[in-house]
Protein backbone atom coordinates (compact mmCIF):
# COMPACT_ATOMS: atom_id res chain seq x y z
CA UNK A 1 0.00 0.00 0.00
CA UNK A 2 1.43 3.25 0.41
CA UNK A 3 0.80 3.20 4.01
CA UNK A 4 4.17 2.41 6.05
CA UNK A 5 5.47 0.00 8.22
CA UNK A 6 7.64 1.24 11.22
CA UNK A 7 10.34 -1.99 9.86
CA UNK A 8 9.92 0.20 6.55
CA UNK A 9 11.46 3.55 7.96
CA UNK A 10 14.72 3.06 7.38
CA UNK A 11 14.78 2.96 3.53
CA UNK A 12 14.01 6.81 4.08
CA UNK A 13 17.41 7.53 5.82
CA UNK A 14 18.67 7.95 2.56
CA UNK A 15 16.42 11.72 2.55
CA UNK A 16 17.39 12.48 5.41
CA UNK A 17 14.50 11.70 7.57
CA UNK A 18 14.55 8.90 10.17
CA UNK A 19 13.69 7.58 13.79
CA UNK A 20 16.00 6.10 16.33
CA UNK A 21 15.92 2.75 18.07
CA UNK A 22 13.82 3.73 20.75
CA UNK A 23 11.39 6.10 19.13
CA UNK A 24 10.67 2.65 16.34
CA UNK A 25 10.65 0.70 19.24
CA UNK A 26 8.11 2.82 21.40
CA UNK A 27 5.82 3.27 18.04
CA UNK A 28 5.89 -0.40 16.91
CA UNK A 29 4.50 -1.58 20.37
CA UNK A 30 2.27 1.21 20.97
CA UNK A 31 0.81 0.85 17.64
CA UNK A 32 0.07 -2.30 17.69
CA UNK A 33 -1.41 -1.92 21.14
CA UNK A 34 -3.49 1.05 20.27
CA UNK A 35 -4.78 -0.91 17.25
CA UNK A 36 -5.74 -3.99 19.49
CA UNK A 37 -7.46 -1.88 21.95
CA UNK A 38 -9.53 -0.21 19.18
CA UNK A 39 -9.81 -3.38 16.97
CA UNK A 40 -8.73 -1.31 14.07
CA UNK A 41 -8.53 -3.06 10.97
CA UNK A 42 -5.17 -1.40 9.81
CA UNK A 43 -3.30 1.11 11.44
CA UNK A 44 -0.40 2.55 9.77
CA UNK A 45 2.35 5.59 10.89
CA UNK A 46 1.62 8.68 8.67
CA UNK A 47 5.02 10.84 9.87
CA UNK A 48 6.41 13.53 12.39
CA UNK A 49 5.37 16.87 12.55
CA UNK A 50 7.62 19.10 14.35
CA UNK A 51 6.69 21.02 16.59
CA UNK A 52 8.59 24.37 19.02
CA UNK A 53 8.15 23.07 22.01
CA UNK A 54 6.90 18.58 21.52
CA UNK A 55 7.02 16.73 18.06
CA UNK A 56 3.92 15.03 16.70
CA UNK A 57 3.84 11.43 15.84
CA UNK A 58 0.91 10.65 13.44
CA UNK A 59 -0.73 7.39 12.55
CA UNK A 60 -3.87 6.63 10.43
CA UNK A 61 -6.39 3.93 10.29
CA UNK A 62 -9.23 2.69 7.62
CA UNK A 63 -11.34 0.04 6.84
CA UNK A 64 -12.87 -0.99 3.82
CA UNK A 65 -12.66 2.10 2.26
CA UNK A 66 -8.73 3.41 1.55
CA UNK A 67 -10.33 6.59 1.65
CA UNK A 68 -11.86 7.19 4.78
CA UNK A 69 -9.66 7.33 7.72
CA UNK A 70 -9.17 8.19 11.10
CA UNK A 71 -6.01 10.24 12.59
CA UNK A 72 -4.22 9.89 15.93
CA UNK A 73 -1.45 11.39 17.26
CA UNK A 74 1.16 10.82 20.13
CA UNK A 75 4.22 13.43 21.86
CA UNK A 76 5.21 10.65 24.05
CA UNK A 77 5.20 7.56 22.21
CA UNK A 78 2.94 5.84 24.43
CA UNK A 79 -0.37 7.30 24.29
CA UNK A 80 -2.49 7.89 21.02
CA UNK A 81 -5.56 10.24 20.47
CA UNK A 82 -7.37 10.37 18.01
CA UNK A 83 -7.81 13.84 16.26
CA UNK A 84 -11.18 15.35 15.46
CA UNK A 85 -12.90 15.51 12.07
CA UNK A 86 -13.26 18.00 10.67
CA UNK A 87 -16.31 20.60 8.40
CA UNK A 88 -15.24 21.98 5.54
CA UNK A 89 -15.15 25.37 6.75
CA UNK A 90 -13.09 24.02 9.98
CA UNK A 91 -10.37 22.39 7.04
CA UNK A 92 -10.62 25.69 5.13
CA UNK A 93 -9.90 28.12 8.59
CA UNK A 94 -6.76 25.51 9.32
CA UNK A 95 -5.41 26.14 5.67
CA UNK A 96 -5.15 29.79 6.63
CA UNK A 97 -2.17 28.86 9.57
CA UNK A 98 0.76 29.40 8.20
CA UNK A 99 3.50 29.56 11.67
CA UNK A 100 5.29 26.31 13.20
CA UNK A 101 3.01 24.18 14.95
CA UNK A 102 3.85 24.68 18.96
CA UNK A 103 3.55 21.18 20.16
CA UNK A 104 0.86 21.62 22.44
CA UNK A 105 -2.52 20.09 20.93
CA UNK A 106 -4.82 22.88 22.96
CA UNK A 107 -2.51 25.81 21.85
CA UNK A 108 -5.26 28.20 20.28
CA UNK A 109 -4.84 30.59 17.10
CA UNK A 110 -7.24 33.38 16.47
CA UNK A 111 -7.80 34.15 12.40
CA UNK A 112 -7.88 37.96 11.09
CA UNK A 113 -12.10 38.64 10.96
CA UNK A 114 -12.73 38.68 7.35
CA UNK A 115 -15.46 41.71 8.52
CA UNK A 116 -15.84 44.34 11.54
CA UNK A 117 -18.56 42.53 12.47
CA UNK A 118 -17.29 39.14 12.54
CA UNK A 119 -16.55 36.95 15.45
CA UNK A 120 -13.17 35.57 16.22
CA UNK A 121 -12.25 32.56 15.13
CA UNK A 122 -10.60 30.07 17.45
CA UNK A 123 -8.54 27.02 15.58
CA UNK A 124 -7.30 24.26 18.26
CA UNK A 125 -3.90 22.88 17.06
CA UNK A 126 -5.20 19.55 17.58
CA UNK A 127 -8.30 20.63 14.11
CA UNK A 128 -5.21 22.17 12.42
CA UNK A 129 -2.95 18.85 12.82
CA UNK A 130 -5.98 16.83 10.96
CA UNK A 131 -6.78 19.54 8.44
CA UNK A 132 -2.69 19.20 7.86
CA UNK A 133 -2.68 15.61 7.42
CA UNK A 134 -5.90 15.47 5.37
CA UNK A 135 -4.26 18.12 2.84
CA UNK A 136 -1.29 16.29 2.52
CA UNK A 137 -2.65 12.79 2.39
CA UNK A 138 -5.46 14.83 -0.75
CA UNK A 139 -2.57 16.52 -2.28
CA UNK A 140 0.17 15.31 -2.84
CA UNK A 141 -0.13 11.15 -1.49
CA UNK A 142 0.83 8.94 -4.62
CA UNK A 143 1.31 5.75 -5.67
CA UNK A 144 2.96 3.90 -8.75
CA UNK A 145 0.69 3.33 -11.90
CA UNK A 146 -0.52 -1.03 -11.68
CA UNK A 147 -0.03 -0.98 -7.74
CA UNK A 148 -4.18 -1.09 -7.43
CA UNK A 149 -6.57 -1.96 -9.61
CA UNK A 150 -11.09 -1.32 -10.17
CA UNK A 151 -12.51 -4.45 -9.71
CA UNK A 152 -16.08 -4.80 -11.31
CA UNK A 153 -18.50 -4.03 -7.92
CA UNK A 154 -15.97 -0.67 -8.09
CA UNK A 155 -13.68 -1.32 -5.53
CA UNK A 156 -10.22 -0.36 -5.58
CA UNK A 157 -7.85 -3.35 -4.06
CA UNK A 158 -4.04 -3.92 -4.17
CA UNK A 159 -3.41 -5.42 -7.05
CA UNK A 160 -1.49 -8.83 -6.75
CA UNK A 161 0.10 -9.05 -10.26
CA UNK A 162 2.02 -5.94 -9.63
CA UNK A 163 5.81 -6.61 -10.09
CA UNK A 164 6.67 -2.77 -9.76
CA UNK A 165 7.88 -0.37 -12.10
CA UNK A 166 10.32 -0.94 -15.12
CA UNK A 167 13.59 1.08 -15.42
CA UNK A 168 11.49 2.70 -18.61
CA UNK A 169 8.61 3.97 -16.08
CA UNK A 170 10.55 4.42 -12.37
CA UNK A 171 11.95 7.65 -13.42
CA UNK A 172 8.35 8.91 -15.55
CA UNK A 173 5.92 11.16 -13.65
CA UNK A 174 3.68 9.63 -15.67
CA UNK A 175 3.49 6.17 -13.81
CA UNK A 176 3.16 7.91 -9.92
CA UNK A 177 -0.31 8.50 -8.96
CA UNK A 178 -2.32 10.57 -6.98
CA UNK A 179 -3.59 8.03 -4.41
CA UNK A 180 -7.26 9.48 -3.72
CA UNK A 181 -10.53 8.78 -5.05
CA UNK A 182 -12.55 11.06 -7.53
CA UNK A 183 -10.96 10.55 -10.83
CA UNK A 184 -12.65 11.28 -13.63
CA UNK A 185 -10.38 10.49 -17.46
CA UNK A 186 -10.66 13.98 -19.29
CA UNK A 187 -10.46 13.65 -23.25
CA UNK A 188 -6.35 14.97 -22.97
CA UNK A 189 -5.67 12.48 -20.64
CA UNK A 190 -7.32 10.04 -22.87
CA UNK A 191 -5.11 11.31 -25.82
CA UNK A 192 -2.26 11.47 -23.93
CA UNK A 193 -2.57 7.23 -22.93
CA UNK A 194 -3.92 6.92 -26.41
CA UNK A 195 -1.76 3.98 -26.74
CA UNK A 196 -1.40 2.60 -22.85
CA UNK A 197 -4.62 3.79 -21.15
CA UNK A 198 -6.11 0.64 -18.81
CA UNK A 199 -9.42 1.58 -17.36
CA UNK A 200 -8.46 -0.96 -14.88
CA UNK A 201 -4.96 0.28 -13.63
CA UNK A 202 -5.57 3.85 -14.54
CA UNK A 203 -7.89 4.77 -11.60
CA UNK A 204 -5.82 7.67 -10.25
CA UNK A 205 -4.96 10.98 -12.03
CA UNK A 206 -0.97 11.40 -13.20
CA UNK A 207 1.51 13.82 -10.80
CA UNK A 208 2.51 15.09 -14.43
CA UNK A 209 -0.52 17.69 -14.64
CA UNK A 210 0.67 18.95 -11.31
CA UNK A 211 1.13 22.55 -11.50
CA UNK A 212 3.21 24.32 -11.21
CA UNK A 213 5.70 22.61 -13.46
CA UNK A 214 8.33 21.05 -11.37
CA UNK A 215 6.36 20.40 -8.13
CA UNK A 216 7.70 17.34 -8.47
CA UNK A 217 11.33 15.59 -7.82
CA UNK A 218 12.19 12.13 -9.23
CA UNK A 219 15.72 10.70 -8.22
CA UNK A 220 15.85 7.24 -9.86
CA UNK A 221 18.44 4.51 -10.28
CA UNK A 222 17.28 0.68 -12.00
CA UNK A 223 15.11 -0.50 -9.31
CA UNK A 224 14.61 2.45 -6.55
CA UNK A 225 13.31 5.70 -6.89
CA UNK A 226 13.19 8.46 -4.17
CA UNK A 227 10.21 10.74 -5.32
CA UNK A 228 9.77 14.18 -3.15
CA UNK A 229 7.03 17.03 -3.27
CA UNK A 230 8.74 20.54 -3.27
CA UNK A 231 4.79 22.30 -2.22
CA UNK A 232 5.00 20.37 0.75
CA UNK A 233 8.34 19.97 1.74
CA UNK A 234 8.85 16.42 4.10
CA UNK A 235 6.70 14.04 2.03
CA UNK A 236 8.91 12.02 0.46
CA UNK A 237 7.68 8.40 -1.12
CA UNK A 238 10.07 5.43 -1.99
CA UNK A 239 9.71 2.50 -4.55
CA UNK A 240 11.93 -0.18 -4.60
CA UNK A 241 11.72 -3.10 -7.24
CA UNK A 242 14.11 -5.38 -5.14
CA UNK A 243 12.37 -6.25 -2.54
CA UNK A 244 8.75 -5.06 -3.88
CA UNK A 245 7.83 -1.79 -2.06
CA UNK A 246 6.83 1.41 -2.33
CA UNK A 247 5.16 4.20 0.55
CA UNK A 248 5.77 7.50 1.73
CA UNK A 249 5.63 9.34 4.75
CA UNK A 250 5.79 12.81 6.05
CA UNK A 251 8.75 14.54 8.29
CA UNK A 252 8.46 18.02 8.54
CA UNK A 253 6.82 21.47 10.14
CA UNK A 254 3.98 21.08 8.47
CA UNK A 255 3.70 24.33 6.66
CA UNK A 256 3.21 24.22 3.09
CA UNK A 257 5.84 26.03 0.73
CA UNK A 258 3.69 29.22 -0.03
CA UNK A 259 6.50 30.50 -2.82
CA UNK A 260 6.50 27.34 -4.70
CA UNK A 261 5.02 29.28 -7.62
CA UNK A 262 8.60 31.83 -7.41
CA UNK A 263 10.77 29.29 -6.87
CA UNK A 264 10.24 27.15 -10.18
Amino acid sequence: MSFVEIDDIAQFSVAGFTLNTEEKAALKNSLVLKKDQEKLSHLSFWGKIQGVQRDYYLAQSWDKSLFERKYYYSVDLINWLQLPELTPQEASQTQLIQTRFSGDPAFETTLAKAGPEDSDVVVKEEKRLAGVISSINYQIEIVPRGAYYRDRNMNILLNPSFKGLDASQISRETHYLHFRPGFDPSVKTLSERENTFDESIDIFGSIESDSPKGVWSIHAEETTALVRNLEWPGYTFIHTTQPLKFGGVYFGTGQRNQNIGFLL
